[in-house]
C-alpha cells in the first residue's frame, strides 16, 4: 500500500500546484510528484535516504521549479516523458523564466513501468496539455497522478506549446477507458475519482471515448 500527501505550491503571484509526496508503506521508499518550488518545507517533509524519484508529470514551470533543489537534497532521479524533456531547460517551452538547466535521469514513454517499492509505476501517455504528458498509475493502490490532464470536472488548456485540443481529447478517452475506479491526484485543485470523472467532467462523457 501506499499513503500520499499533498503539498500545495503557491508562487509569488498566486498560481498554486500541487506536489505529491508517495510513500510505500512496507518498504518506506519515497516519491515526489511535480515539485513545483525549491521550498525547504517540502523537503523537511522527507527522509532524504528514502526518496527514489522525482516524477515529472509534463514539462511546464510549475511542475518543475523544485526539481533541482529535491535532487540535490535527497540524490532523486527525475522522470520525464522523452517527449517533453525538451522542456525542461527551454523557458520558451515551458512558459517560465528560470534559465538553470534541469535534467531528466529517467525517460519514460507509455507503458513504461517504474519499479518503487514492492509494486510498479505504469507510465500513460497522455499527450494534449503537452506533447508527452503522462499520468502515473498505481494499479494495485488504484491510484492516479494526472497532471495537467485530467482535472476534477474539467481538462487541461491546449493553447501552450505542444497543446492539442483534439490530442486531449482523445487522450482523456484512453484514461476514461481504463478498467475500474481509480482515485485521481490532479496538478491542481483537489483530488477527485475516475467514476466521478467518467460521469460528470464534459470531456469525458461517452461521446467522446473510443469506439
Amino acid at each position: 500500500m501506499i499513503t500520499v500527501k499533498t503539498h500545495l505550491a503557491i508562487m509569488d503571484d498566486g498560481f498554486e500546484t500541487n506536489t505529491y509526496i508517495v510513500t510505500d508503506e512496507e518498504t518506506g521508499e519515497t516519491l515526489v510528484v511535480d515539485p513545483s518550488l525549491p521550498e525547504e518545507k517540502l523537503v523537511e517533509k522527507l527522509n532524504p535516504e528514502k526518496v527514489k524519484y522525482i516524477l515529472i508529470t509534463h514539462g511546464h514551470f510549475d511542475h518543475i521549479g523544485g526539481v533541482n533543489f529535491v535532487k540535490e537534497k535527497t540524490g532523486a532521479k527525475a522522470v520525464i516523458h522523452k517527449a517533453d524533456e525538451e522542456m525542461l531547460c527551454d523557458t520558451k517551452k515551458n512558459c517560465g523564466d528560470n534559465d538553470t538547466p534541469i535534467y531528466a535521469d529517467i525517460l519514460v514513454e507509455d507503458g513504461s513501468e517504474i519499479p518503487f517499492g514492492n509494486t510498479k509505476i505504469k507510465v500513460l501517455h497522455t499527450p494534449g496539455h503537452t506533447k508527452g504528458g503522462v499520468c502515473y498509475i498505481f494499479e494495485d493502490d488504484r491510484v492516479m497522478f494526472s497532471g495537467d490532464t485530467l482535472f476534477r470536472l474539467t481538462a487541461g488548456r491546449t493553447d501552450l506549446y505542444g497543446g492539442d485540443a483534439r490530442t486531449e481529447l482523445m487522450s482523456l478517452a484512453k484514461i476514461a477507458d481504463l478498467d475500474g475506479d481509480y482515485k485521481v491526484y490532479p496538478g491542481h485543485d483537489q483530488s477527485t475519482t475516475l467514476d466521478f470523472e467518467r460521469e460528470y467532467n464534459r470531456y469525458m462523457r461517452t461521446r467522446f471515448r473510443r469506439k
